[in-house]
């Protein structure tokens, strides 16, 4: 479906003509300071504010966010639940032992590391989510080549990036035919049709890469893919909001850990 589709969602957002850099420096710069606390405190904070930033003025649908952080959340749980089984130290919060050769115990050392895991991976999910989905690829392409990345590789991810949206319908197509053929109701009828699958997609593949290589041929390809910069300059208004939001970011984390300016 189009409205999964997360370059799409970054087109129709309010902060899509915003200069990717102050994007890149906001969610960067969340992203570090979610990684280097100590505290569940500043991660969390910054997931929350930075999700309320894509709902409310980003107009970004509430459910639509919920489904998007759907993935994440069910794998950060299940690591999380690992987490408080297998760390240990401190004291010994709940037990059970139901056989004498496994003993499962959480303590709070562990209830401590994994909930600061927990926080920093929401913390650091939504601070990458917020480029995603605020900021085209065309938009980091070109914020790639204004770096002075070699435009072999920004062009080689383009052309990845272009087809994986044409491979993935491919392959929903596919399946839904077999689907509808019953290509799927029973284990060897299953496996069947899998490998079926791959092996059309192997071959679609191919020709797609083929009638790539014609295209840009047809249309004088010289080793350079052109695209369109359509990114406004820099407001010194939005970078000092920023600005002021990480440092304000920083001050909780200086506040809460008072020994984090010797580490850094």
């Amino acid at each position: 479906m189009i409205d999964a589709n997360l370059d799409y969602i970054a087109q129709e957002s309010a902060f899509r003509h915003i200069h990717p850099g102050t994007k890149l420096f906001l969610a960067l710069g969340s992203l570090i300071l979610c990684l280097i606390s100590p505290t569940p405190v500043v991660p969390l904070i910054s997931g929350i504010i930075m999700s309320l930033v894509l709902i409310l003025p980003g107009r970004l649908s509430p459910a639509q966010y919920g489904k998007i952080l759907l993935g994440p959340a069910i794998f950060i749980i299940m690591s999380t639940i690992v987490l408080l089984f297998m760390l240990g130290g401190g004291n010994v919060i709940w037990r059970f032992q139901p056989v004498p050769l496994i003993d499962l115990s959480i303590t709070t050392e562990s209830v401590r590391i994994s909930t600061l895991t927990l926080c920093r991976v929401f913390g650091c999910s939504v601070s990458l989510f917020f480029i995603a989905l605020t900021t085209p690829m065309t938009d980091l392409f070109n914020s790639m080549k204004r770096t002075r990345v070699p435009i072999e590789l920004i062009d080689l991810m383009m052309i990845v990036y272009r087809f994986i949206f044409i491979f993935y319908e491919q392959a929903v197509e596919i399946w839904q035919a077999q689907v509808m053929r019953l290509g799927y109701s029973r284990p060897t009828e299953a496996v069947r049709s899998f490998s079926r699958l791959c092996g059309m997609l192997f071959i679609s593949s191919w020709n797609a890469g083929e009638d790539l290589v014609r295209a840009m041929d047809c249309r004088c390809y010289n080793g350079i893919f052109p695209s369109l910069d359509l990114a406004e300059p820099i407001k010194i208004k939005s970078l000092i909001t920023v600005t002021i939001y990480l440092a304000a970011l920083f001050g909780i984390l200086v506040v809460m850990t008072p020994g984090i300016m010797v580490f850094l």
